[in-house]
């Protein structure tokens, strides 16, 4: 197979995941100062799988399994490169989820550009040792000066 039919095959089957995709709740990321400029406006989340959306719960997923989350986002900045990482927030620190890509040119068209909605499209893959509970997962998007997208989501992971 040709890398060109093979791009398009893995597009169409992004493309079918994605459809199947539930538009979740999720809430802007907090700062502790209050006065910190927000950067960016967050349009719509869709996680998959996700059958809780509809009644605005937590989203079930199991361990060992992959989550497609995407979100379409306006940003009021700029940046040839980005940046992207997955967090489990809590009340003192938001821990990463290691192992992850963060070079998000490779899940959001680069470079960003200040005032165009654009879509960012991630698999993130849930280790089977991951322990059985509810999390708010925060996710960032943000270039070279710090300037970012933020939200959070809650997922329930499950055996």
């Amino acid at each position: 197979m040709s890398t060109g039919s093979a791009s398009l095959l893995f597009l169409a089957l992004f493309l079918v995941a994605c459809l199947h995709a539930e538009v979740v709740q999720w809430r802007p990321c907090t700062y502790p100062d209050p006065n910190t400029p927000l950067n960016c406006t967050i349009h719509e989340v869709r996680v998959d799988p996700c059958k809780e959306a509809p009644e605005g719960k937590p989203c079930r997923i199991r361990r060992g399994h992959d989550a497609n989350i995407s979100f379409d986002y306006t940003a009021e900045f700029e940046g040839d490169k980005l940046e992207g990482r997955a967090y489990w927030a809590n009340q003192v620190v938001d821990l990463p989820f290691l192992g992850m890509e963060t070079d998000a040119c490779v899940a959001t068209p680069c470079p960003a550009t200040p005032g165009k909605k654009q879509t960012y499209e991630f698999r993130l893959p849930l280790a089977k040792k991951l322990p059985v509970r509810t999390y708010d997962v925060k996710w960032k998007l943000w270039n070279d000066k710090e300037q970012e997208c933020c939200l959070i989501v809650q997922v329930k992971l499950t055996k």
